[in-house]
C-alpha cells in the first residue's frame, strides 16, 4: 500500500467525508483544510476512473517521497519519469496547505527542473503562471499528466510529502453534464452533478439507487456513470418524461463510460405512498433531494421560514415512513434539507432528528453545502435505520 493525497473541493468536510465513506476512516493518515492523505492500493492506470467517481475531489495524488529534500526528489521523479522519453515536456509544480506560499521558491524550482530536464537532452516548458502555484484547471486544460508531470510539494503536519498529480477533476465533462443536457429546470432549482456524486459514495457500496424525488434525473445520471442500476420516481409525469429524455442523452453521449450492464427504470409516484410492489429488485441505497421548498432570491422573515419548516416536516416525516416499509434494515438513506442562510450563520431544520427518529430513523452524519450567491443551502443527511 501507498500513500495518495486528495485535493478538497470547497466543502472540505463533506469532501473528506465521502472520501472515508469509500475507504474507512481507518485508512486516513492524515488530513487538513486542502488535503486528506490515505494509505490505499491504487494502481497507476486506474487513478484517472476513481476520480470521475469522486465529486469532492480536485486531484489525486500518489506520494513518493517526504524528505523535505525538494531538488533531490524533484530530479529522481523527473529523470525516472523521462529517461525514455523525446519531444517538449510540459510540467508544473503545485503547492497544498501553504498559509505563505512563498515558504517554497517556486522560480528556483521550476527553473532547476526545467534544467534538468535540459541535462536529460529534453526541452521543456512549466505552465505555471507568474511562478505561482499550478491552478487544476490548467493542469487539465494543458494535458499535463498525459503529456508531462505535476509535481505537488505538500505541507503536512510534520512532514513535507512530495507526489505526483495521477488524476484531475474532468472539468469539461462536468460542465457538459451540467449545462448540456436536453432537460435543466431553473424554477426547481439543480442538483450539481458533483454534489449527486458526493451523495451517492456517501450511501457506500451498492449496485443499485433509488430516487424518489428524481427530477430532471441528476442523480440518476450521474448513477448511471458509476456503474450503478438507477430507479426514480417523481409525483410528476413531466419530470419523469425529464428524467428519461436526460438519461437516454447521457447514455448516448457517454457511451464510454457507461457499462453496457447498468440499467434505469423510472415511475410516477407519489413518495409518500410507496409500496413493496414499487420494487421487484432490491434497493441498495436511496439518494435523493426532496423538495426544499419555493425558490427564493432574498431571505423569508421568520414567520415564512417557520411556515416552510413546518410543510416541509409533514412531507419529510412521510415519505421517510414510505421509504422504510419499502427498503431492508441495511439501505441507507443520503437525503438533502433546506437551511437559510443568515447573515451570519445558517437557521437550521428545527426538530429534524425527531422527525428521522418517528420515521425509524438515526442520523450518522451532517454536512453543510452551500454557494455564496444562494439563500438556501443543502444540509445534506446520511440516515441509518434504527
Amino acid at each position: 500500500m501507498d500513500l495518495f493525497a486528495f485535493e478538497l473541493g470547497r466543502k472540505t468536510e463533506l469532501c473528506l467525508g465521502e472520501l472515508s465513506s469509500i475507504f474507512g476512516i481507518k485508512n486516513l493518515v492524515e488530513n487538513n483544510p486542502e488535503f486528506a492523505i490515505f494509505k490505499l492500493d491504487i494502481k497507476d492506470t486506474e487513478a484517472q476512473n476513481l476520480q470521475n467517481s469522486l465529486g469532492g475531489t480536485i486531484k489525486i495524488i500518489r506520494i513518493f517521497d517526504s524528505n523535505g529534500r525538494l531538488e533531490e526528489s524533484i530530479s529522481t521523479i523527473l529523470k525516472k519519469t523521462f529517461k525514455d522519453r523525446s519531444g517538449k515536456i510540459p510540467f508544473a509544480i503545485s503547492l497544498l496547505n501553504f498559509a505563505n506560499p512563498k515558504e517554497i521558491n517556486i522560480k528556483h524550482l521550476l527553473n532547476f527542473s526545467k534544467k534538468f530536464l535540459k541535462s536529460l537532452g529534453l526541452n521543456s516548458r512549466f505552465v505555471n503562471k507568474d511562478f505561482l502555484s499550478a491552478e487544476s484547471a490548467t493542469i487539465f486544460k494543458a494535458r499535463i499528466i498525459e503529456k508531462g508531470i505535476d509535481v505537488n510539494i505538500i505541507k503536512g503536519n510534520s512532514n513535507l510529502y512530495i507526489g505526483e498529480t495521477l488524476a484531475v477533476q474532468d472539468l469539461d465533462s462536468y460542465s457538459k453534464r451540467d449545462f448540456d443536457k436536453p432537460r435543466r429546470d431553473m424554477i426547481t432549482g439543480m442538483l450539481p452533478p458533483k454534489l449527486a456524486q458526493i451523495m451517492i459514495n456517501l450511501a457506500g457500496k451498492s449496485e443499485t439507487i433509488y430516487d424518489p424525488f428524481c427530477g430532471t434525473g441528476t442523480i440518476l445520471t450521474e448513477g448511471l456513470l458509476m456503474d450503478k442500476n438507477v430507479i426514480g420516481s417523481d409525483i410528476e409525469q413531466k419530470m419523469i418524461d425529464f428524467s428519461r429524455e436526460n438519461l437516454h442523452w447521457i447514455k448516448r453521449e457517454m457511451t464510454n463510460k457507461i457499462k453496457g450492464t447498468s440499467r434505469f427504470r423510472l415511475f410516477v409516484k407519489d413518495s409518500r405512498f410507496l409500496n413493496k410492489i414499487d420494487f421487484p429488485e432490491k434497493i441498495d441505497a436511496v439518494v435523493t433531494e426532496s423538495y426544499l421548498g419555493k425558490p427564493v432570491l432574498t431571505l423569508p422573515s421568520k414567520e415564512e421560514r417557520e411556515k416552510t419548516f413546518r410543510e416541509l416536516a409533514n412531507l419529510n416525516l412521510n415519505w421517510l415512513r414510505s421509504a422504510n416499509k419499502i427498503t431492508e434494515k441495511n439501505c441507507p438513506i443520503v437525503t438533502c434539507i433546506p437551511a437559510f442562510k443568515t447573515e451570519k450563520t445558517f437557521e437550521f431544520f428545527p426538530h429534524f432528528e425527531e422527525i428521522a427518529k418517528q420515521a425509524g430513523y438515526k442520523i450518522l452524519h451532517s454536512f453543510i453545502y452551500d454557494r455564496p450567491d444562494q439563500i438556501v443551502a443543502r444540509e445534506i443527511k446520511v440516515l441509518e435505520k434504527i
